[in-house]
């Protein structure tokens, strides 16, 4: 595995500390030969070494391991062990239950054994570990659920009912600990108790697609399927990716969600996971994540999330929400690789295949895999052809390879499926059809598809900053396209694309001592994007600086630039190298990149992937 010089000092900084914690009488009690110890000390190293950098890049499977191995040569430095223990729960690995014992006093270690208990059939043991860990807010909201669905599995249905009755006053979650005690209620036989229990919980649990299952089943055994499956209906349209799967979904309204109490327990980890993740997105992009405490803040409640969505799975492999929800997750952290596993994780039968490889393909296209991607996607098609969807996807997977036409023809496919007037999020359908438009030369189509997808999305910096580039390319309304984009980047202030693109479209409309700084700032952001260096170049061309905008080029052409981008920079630097040797003329041969726009562009000049 090669790192960055600086990834290595890091990691350095992680181990050698590690490393001069253990006290020498440790090695050498085991191993008097000094050549032994330092091949031990070797050892220990390359595995605190490769721990770190697993960890760094989100493996917890390895870094686990690597840990438990350190731990094993230095079995009397606890730190180690509690390392692997740490990331055997969060890559969701059984052997969590077998080193928790071993830790110090705490909620997870607990939750592990218990857990590992429910899994042996060991429910009073189980209900020992649940009931044993400290409190705190997870086991505030936990307990009640984890403790019921213990003593269901030691098939006493009435104490577990007791244990969730003071829960279901809560006023926020009181509608999950009745959804629960009502299921816990039918599993113990008491249909008549479980009943009045469904009732009470209809309108107060919430939204996930775990109660609507529930919820819509029970209906369903009430003679009431026309409402259960409206309640499906409102629940898809409510999280669209489930749309692949709309066959499958209506179909499990007519067999029972829960049959065993581990997959209570499922549940249970489920909804803190639910719950943090919610107030992980009210906080997304807010400002007070840049403060060192805000941020350790939510790094703990990331790392909570993941791990209880890891012990949902181990307890359940079939908890589809749990398996988007964690996949979603790693996603977020781009860790995209981790994503597309926690989606082969799932039971070959799960009813929820085909959104798990909607999203695969996504992943894959995502990871620059785009053959594979849209080869899953034209398969899943096929099983499918109506998915408005799949073909949305297949559109995005088909214009990242640049085949325009059959972009095109896939996103045309995915508006005609929409069964309604285009609203809210459709304007991702228009914006790709309007792409693969004006990648075709086909400006006046793409420029009305544009402006439909505004009227969606008034204030969609990706929408606007793309309409006022082209604008600009195309030689249309410079005082309007340089509005949109100014838009966009009060919209997005720190959007490096699209700083890129108003910084160009400034300098080429003229306003080079305005545009320049944005397109300098671009760089320094992200120094290898060959069409930002190519922008800077021209920016420092038209401003008199020559020898910078050369460097610039030379930059440009070594970060493999697309087809067109290349022809573009080799033009360039071709006319540099004669203007230096006197060559050209002031006015011979120049590219139109190196004036102001002042024209509209040839149809060949805007086509060349440096849209952003």
């Amino acid at each position: 595995m090669l790192l960055p010089r600086l990834s290595r000092m890091v990691v350095a900084s992680l181990v050698v500390p590690l490393l001069t914690g253990i006290p020498n009488r440790e090695m050498r009690a085991a191993t008097p030969d000094d050549a032994i110890v330092r091949a031990g000390q070797q050892d220990l190293a390359t595995n605190l070494l490769v721990g770190s950098v697993a960890a760094s890049e989100g493996d917890n499977a390895q870094a686990a391991r690597a840990f438990g191995a350190a731990a094993r040569l230095a079995p009397n430095f606890s730190l180690f062990s509690e390392r692997a223990f740490f990331y055997s729960i969060l890559a969701g690995s059984p052997e969590a239950g077998a080193l928790a014992p071993a830790q110090p006093p705490g909620v997870m270690p607990e939750l592990a054994m218990g857990n590992a208990a429910a899994l042996a059939g060991k429910w009073d043991d189980a209900v020992t570990h649940y009931v044993k860990a400290p409190s705190d807010q997870i086991m505030g909201l936990l307990r009640p659920l984890l403790h019921a669905w213990a003593l269901q599995g030691a098939g006493k249905t009435d104490e577990a009912l007791a244990v969730l009755e003071p829960a279901r006053m809560d006023r926020t979650l009181g509608g999950y600990y009745t959804l629960h005690a009502a299921l816990i209620a039918q599993l113990g036989g008491r249909q008549m108790r479980a009943d009045v229990l469904f009732g009470q919980s209809t309108g107060m649990a919430g939204g996930d697609l775990f109660t609507t299952l529930v919820m819509a089943h029970w209906l369903v055994s009430q003679g009431r399927e026309a409402e259960a499956r409206a309640l499906v209906n409102q629940r898809i349209a409510g999280m669209p990716v489930l749309e692949t799967a709309r066959a499958n979904i209506m179909a499990m309204i007519h067999r029972p969600v829960v049959t065993r109490p581990v997959q209570g327990l499922a549940q249970a980890y489920g909804l803190v996971a639910l719950l943090i993740d919610q107030q992980l997105y009210a906080h997304d992009g807010a400002d007070d994540d840049r403060q060192p405490d805000a941020a350790m803040e939510l790094g703990t409640l990331r790392g909570t999330e993941q791990m209880m969505l890891r012990m949902a799975l181990l307890l359940d492999p079939a908890d589809s929400e749990a398996r988007i929800l964690l996949s979603s997750m790693l996603h977020a952290r781009k860790q995209d690789r981790q994503a597309r596993e926690a989606l082969e994780g799932a039971p070959a039968d799960d009813p929820l295949q085909p959104v798990y490889r909607t999203e695969q393909a996504d992943l894959d296209l995502v990871m620059g895999h785009k053959e594979q991607a849209a080869q899953e996607l034209r398969d899943l098609l096929r099983q499918a052809p109506g998915d408005r969807m799949l073909w949305s996807s297949l559109g995005d997977a088909l214009l990242d390879q640049q085949k325009w036409a059959e972009a095109l023809d896939a996103y045309q496919h995915a508006v005609a499926l929409t069964p309604h007037r285009l609203e809210g999020d459709d304007w991702r359908l228009l914006f790709g059809e309007a792409i693969a438009q004006e990648r075709q030369n086909h400006w006046p189509q793409a420029r009305a598809i544009l402006q439909q997808a505004l009227q969606l999305a008034p204030n969609e910096p990706d929408l606007l900053n793309y309409l006022g580039y082209s604008m600009v390319e195309h030689g249309e309304n410079p005082a309007m396209a340089e509005s949109y984009l100014r838009r966009a980047l009060a919209l997005a202030p720190s959007d490096n694309q699209i700083r890129d693109s108003v910084g160009w479209v400034l300098m080429r409309l003229g306003h080079v001592a305005e545009g320049l700084p944005l397109l300098e700032q671009a760089v320094e952001q992200m120094p290898q994007d060959p069409a930002i260096n190519y922008h800077l170049g021209v920016a420092y061309w038209m401003a008199g600086r020559r020898l910078e905008a050369v460097n610039e080029w030379q930059n440009a052409i070594q970060f493999q630039p697309d087809p067109e981008d290349r022809r573009k920079i080799t033009a360039a630097l071709a006319y540099a190298t004669a203007w230096k040797n006197g060559g050209v003329s002031a006015a011979g041969a120049l590219p139109a990149d190196l004036r102001p726009a002042v024209a509209p562009a040839s149809p060949s000049s805007h086509t060349n992937g440096t849209h952003h």
